[in-house]
């Protein structure tokens, strides 16, 4: 959860960012679009709407009016829109209580009866003042909750990232403690009993897939002390009209900085390898080997050793000669120090 987080993030300068963005949208969005720019323009309220002090003064003007007209319907569809019997009934009872002639309660008491309500006069309460300029939240009053949220959302992800970055330090640490410890794990048995003494210097996984025109895979070699190699596999040759290219061959190289050429092996299919004119040319770049699954090679140089092992290969089958190019192949190859090459420390294997 804590990783998914921080990648969320994407790191302080992106925080920073998203919190600037933040201020500057609520700014923009709330304050000078929604206050300045595009304000609220209220249109063909209902009496219901209005504030108390209007809306009795609506009610008693409704009453004066039915006392002359004497028209019910019109009274009553005046009082209709989104007015609820027990308001209108309190208002009439403020409005009676508020008289200072029968003639006026009596005209209240008359709209009551055509309402269908019975109001009885009611003790009026002092009316709420509407609030003042003076008294109304201020923008900062009203930005302060919205930046007291923000806060702490940014509090949280600081954390967050912050245990993340911990949590980062202490597997560095034990990574320099063991460099090699997490190689050694997942080594397997065929390629362990490869590394003589147990001086194991790098293990590593390269996969091609039919399609991958450009594949090509180079590993560094290297102990505490520093730099000594680089291995890989690459695409040697292919046949056939593409794309995809279709590759009939790798080559699996070693490079030793103490050794002045580069060893190479090319691992070619069983077309390719029964093909003398094909396997001649190849023969130029490298060792040629036939690919079978679980063969493994064994490349030296003046210090290095690295053993390459095919866990998995596959052959295509459309337009060309049977077992003429890959669909697949995965390779295993296991670096380590020469016996007698030099005196480089390792970790020891097992």
């Amino acid at each position: 959860m804590v990783s998914m987080v921080l990648e969320l993030i994407g790191g302080r300068k992106t925080l920073y960012a998203a919190a600037v963005g933040l201020v500057l949208g609520l700014f923009i969005g709330w304050w000078l679009l929604g206050v300045v720019l595009f304000p609220v323009d209220w249109k063909d309220a209902a009496p219901v709407d209005l504030h108390p002090t209007y809306r009795k003064e609506v009610v008693r003007a409704i009453a004066d009016a039915y006392s002359v007209h004497g028209n019910a319907d019109l009274t009553r569809a005046f009082l209709s829109e989104r007015w609820e019997k027990n308001d209108l009934k309190k208002v009439i009872g403020e409005l009676k209580a508020e008289a200072t002639d029968d003639a006026a309660v009596q005209r209240l008491d008359a709209l009551a009866q055509v309402l269908d309500i019975s109001a009885a006069a009611s003790v009026a309460g002092p009316t709420p003042a509407a609030p003042t300029s003076a008294e109304q939240p201020s923008l900062v009053g009203r930005l302060l909750p919205l930046c007291g949220v923000f806060l702490l959302i940014v509090a949280v992800v600081a954390l967050a990232g912050l245990a993340v970055r911990i949590l980062r330090n202490r597997r560095a640490v034990r990574e320099e403690e063991a460099p090699f410890a997490r190689m050694e794990e997942v080594l397997s048995p065929e390629m362990a009993v490869t590394v003589p003494g147990g001086a194991l210097l790098g293990h590593f996984l390269t996969s091609y897939s039919l399609g991958n025109d450009h594949y090509e895979e180079a590993f560094t070699i290297e102990t505490e002390d520093g730099y000594l190699g680089e291995c890989g596999v690459a695409i040697s040759e292919s046949i056939g009209a593409g794309p995809p290219d279709k590759v009939t061959a790798f080559e699996v190289w070693l490079f030793d900085k103490n050794d002045v050429r580069t060893e190479t092996k090319v691992l070619m299919s069983t077309h390719a390898f029964n093909d003398e004119a094909l396997q001649n040319k190849l023969a130029t770049r490298g060792d040629p080997v036939l690919a079978q699954p679980g063969e493994i090679i064994t490349l030296e140089t003046a210090s290095l050793q690295v053993a390459a092992r095919i866990t998995e290969m596959e052959y295509g089958n459309g337009g060309m000669p049977e077992e003429s190019y890959f669909s697949r192949i995965t390779i295993e190859l296991a670096a380590s120090l020469k016996q007698g090459g030099g005196d480089t420390e390792t970790t020891a294997f097992g």
